[in-house]
C-alpha cells in the first residue's frame, strides 16, 4: 500500500492587510475590488503629485475635498476603507503664497476622521520655496500630533542630495521624529537614513514591495520578499510597514498579498508578517480596530 499523505498543516488565520500609500486617485476603481479580494480591506492614499500646477489656495482645497469625499466613496463601494493623507506636494507648487495658503486649508481638514497623516510632503527641485513649505507642513504637524509621510525621489543621487535637507528641515520644525514615516525605500537607502542624524528616529519607515515586473511604464521599482527577508535580517521588523505605493503607472494592487504570501512560504514568522503588514501601520496612523 503506498504511504498515507501526511496531514496537512493548518492554515494560517486570514491576515487583515493595511496597504498604507496607494495612489489609487488616478487608476480604475477594479483595482479596489482586486485589492478587497486579497484581503486589503483598509487603505490610505496620501496626496501625491497631480500633474497639475496649483495656483491658489482653493486649488489645493478642491484636491483634498475630491480624496475626503469622491474618493473614499469610490474604494467604499468596492469594500475598502480608505483613509487619506493631505498636503502640499512641491510638484504641484507654483509660488509660495499659494503652496502656503494650500497648507492653510490642509489643517482645516485636520480634524476629519478620514485624515490620518500630512502626506505625501517631498522634495523636488530642494528650492527655498519647496523648503519652506516642507518645514511648514512638519510645524503643523509638531503642533498637531499628525504623522507625517515624506517621499524620496527614486534616482540614488537626488536621494542622497535630499537627505541632509530634509534632516535639517527635521530639526528646524521642531517635530518629533517618531511622527514622521520615510517611504519608498530600499535595504540602501534604509541604510542611508538611519545615518542621517534625526531621521534615525523616525518612527516607521515604509517598504514599497511587488514581485519583480517588466513593466513598460515603471515609476519606481518595488522591492521583492527576498530583499524584505534581507531588510529583516539586518533591521528587524519593528519600525518597517510593507505597503504597494501602486500610482499612476504599471503597478500591481495584489502586490502586497503576494508578497505577504511569499514571507510565509520562506518561513518569516507569522507575528512578523502581521507586525509589517497591518499592525505597524496601523498603529502610526491610528488606524481604528
Amino acid at each position: 500500500m503506498p504511504p498515507a499523505p501526511a496531514a496537512a498543516s493548518a492554515p494560517a488565520r486570514p491576515l487583515p492587510l493595511f496597504d498604507h500609500h496607494i495612489h489609487s486617485d488616478m487608476r480604475n476603481a477594479d483595482d479596489y475590488e482586486l485589492m478587497a479580494i486579497s484581503g486589503v480591506l483598509t487603505a490610505l492614499a496620501p496626496c501625491s503629485s497631480s500633474h497639475e500646477a496649483r495656483t491658489t489656495g482653493q486649488a489645493f482645497a478642491a484636491r483634498f475635498d475630491r480624496l475626503l469625499d469622491a474618493e473614499t466613496g469610490r474604494a467604499a463601494a468596492y469594500g475598502v476603507d480608505l483613509y487619506v493623507g493631505l498636503s502640499v506636494h512641491a510638484a504641484d507648487m507654483t509660488d509660495l503664497d499659494s503652496a502656503l495658503a494650500g497648507v492653510d486649508e490642509l489643517e482645516k481638514r485636520l480634524d476629519h476622521p478620514r485624515v490620518k497623516a500630512i502626506g505625501e510632503v517631498s522634495l523636488r527641485r530642494l528650492t527655498r520655496e519647496e523648503t519652506a513649505v516642507l518645514e511648514a507642513q512638519l510645524r503643523l504637524a509638531a503642533r498637531t500630533g499628525t504623522p507625517v509621510m515624506v517621499e524620496t525621489p527614486p534616482p540614488a543621487a537626488a536621494f542622497t542630495d535630499m537627505l541632509p535637507v530634509l534632516a535639517r528641515a527635521v530639526e528646524r520644525s521642531g517635530v518629533d521624529p517618531a511622527l514622521v514615516a520615510v517611504m519608498d525605500l530600499d535595504e540602501h537607502k534604509l541604510g542611508q537614513v538611519r545615518a542621517a542624524g534625526p531621521l534615525a528616529e523616525c518612527g516607521r519607515y515604509g517598504l514599497a514591495v511587488s514581485p519583480r515586473q517588466d513593466a513598460l511604464f515603471a515609476v519606481r521599482e518595488k522591492i521583492t520578499h527576498r530583499e524584505v527577508t534581507e531588510i529583516l535580517d539586518r533591521w528587524g521588523p519593528d519600525r518597517l510597514m510593507l505597503n504597494t505605493g501602486f500610482h499612476f503607472g504599471s503597478a500591481d494592487p495584489l502586490g502586497l498579498a503576494k508578497t505577504v504570501h511569499r514571507l510565509r512560504l520562506g518561513g518569516v514568522p507569522e507575528p512578523t508578517v502581521r507586525a509589517l503588514a497591518h499592525g505597524n501601520a496601523a498603529r502610526f496612523f491610528d488606524i481604528p480596530g
